[in-house]
């Protein structure tokens, strides 16, 4: 296997393990999202998700987009071209923005947690908003990755045949 499709291997298997994650162990806990969600709750349940989510699934899901940036910026040597270089650096700038719109979503659940020691859903209602918009910022970007992709496939990089 050339360097070249050893890079698209680790980009590939970044963003396979990103996706992975982002279906089964942080999908899971969008459910909880609105106040409706959360009313279905016990306050001890609210305050083990709000912990999850800030302590654990939310830095899982920094660490797996920050690891796609690290394929992408070992996979930028390999580019052939200025353009190709060009269509990579975006990928790696667009990873840093999708990382930071994730932590502001970890600020505003630990926020939102801080928010809740009294148990009162109201309390929380601003910080889902934010959660909310941070969510909504998130995918819109995470979705300008396939558009990078087409564009290294027009400039004649195709992605090799790794099985």
């Amino acid at each position: 296997m050339s360097e070249a499709d050893e890079g698209w291997r680790r980009v590939l298997a970044a963003f396979d393990d990103w996706i992975a994650y982002e279906s089964t162990e942080y999908g899971p806990y969008t459910g909880y999202f609105s106040v409706d969600s959360l009313r279905d709750l016990t306050h001890k349940e609210r305050i083990g998700w709000m912990h999850s989510m800030y302590e654990e699934i939310i830095p899982g899901r920094v660490e797996r987009c920050r690891a796609a940036k690290v394929a992408f910026e070992d996979f930028l040597p390999y580019m052939p071209d200025a353009d190709a270089i060009e269509v990579v650096q975006s990928m790696i700038d667009l990873s840093e923005v999708i990382a930071d719109a994730m932590l502001a979503l970890s600020d505003s659940v630990h926020s939102m947690q801080e928010s809740y020691v009294d148990g009162d859903l109201d309390e929380v209602v601003p910080y889902l908003g934010e959660i909310a918009e941070s969510e909504e910022s998130i995918r819109h970007h995470m979705s300008l990755f396939s558009g990078g992709f087409g564009r290294l496939r027009a400039l004649g990089l195709e992605m090799p045949d790794l099985e």
